[in-house]
């Protein structure tokens, strides 16, 4: 699992860094929705280390409402990067 999250926390960096380059180069849009990207893949991954960490019943509770959501309102939209 360290692996799994050691992966996404060097995708959230260079998701991060494509904001950072979007924003630069005056791309208003593409450097909002990166950025929401990154906060929201943020939260997840600090919930869900909460989960399979500390088996936090709260947390457990959280990523399952989230997985809920995606999944009722999937396909969702993207970013165009």
């Amino acid at each position: 699992m360290d692996a799994t999250f050691g992966k996404l926390k060097s995708e959230l960096a260079d998701i991060r860094n494509q904001a950072v380059t979007a924003h630069i180069a005056g791309e208003k849009e593409k450097a909002n929705c990166l950025t929401g990207k990154a906060v929201g893949m943020k939260s997840a991954i600090e919930i869900a280390e909460r989960v399979f960490k500390t088996k936090d019943k709260e947390a457990i509770g959280e990523l399952e409402g989230m997985e809920r959501v995606i999944n009722a309102l999937s396909p969702l939209p993207k970013c165009n990067n």
